[in-house]
């Protein structure tokens, strides 16, 4: 038997005699090296503890962090824009009833 682990970031696929075996990150199955098929994928390498990198990571973790700033804010904005825009159509509206009844001969 063999024991094949996918250490690539995505589900591989195995070819066997059978069908294609999906190996999802991490997974790890023994095969009899008599049924596979063709070439195997490339399963990546057992990443060292002491060299992982997540800068890559800690950066977009970052980028998203500054983007939810910004759409908050823009929501705030957004938010302070449509009360002002309901108070002058509030204020439009009263001062068309103030016109209205300016306009109005005296006595009637």
């Amino acid at each position: 038997m063999k024991k094949l682990t996918n250490y690539a970031l995505g589900a591989r696929g195995i070819r066997t005699r059978d069908g294609v075996v999906y190996l999802d990150p991490g997974e790890t199955r023994e095969f009899d090296p008599k049924t596979l098929v063709g070439e195997l994928p490339d399963l990546g390498k057992k990443a060292d503890a002491a060299t992982t990198d997540t800068s890559e990571v800690d950066d977009l973790t970052a980028w998203v962090a500054d983007l939810t700033k910004q759409v908050e804010a823009l929501t705030d904005e957004n938010a302070a824009l449509t009360a002002e825009r309901d108070g002058l159509a509030t204020d439009k509206a009263d001062l068309t009833k103030q016109v209205e009844a300016l306009k109005k001969p005296a006595g009637k």
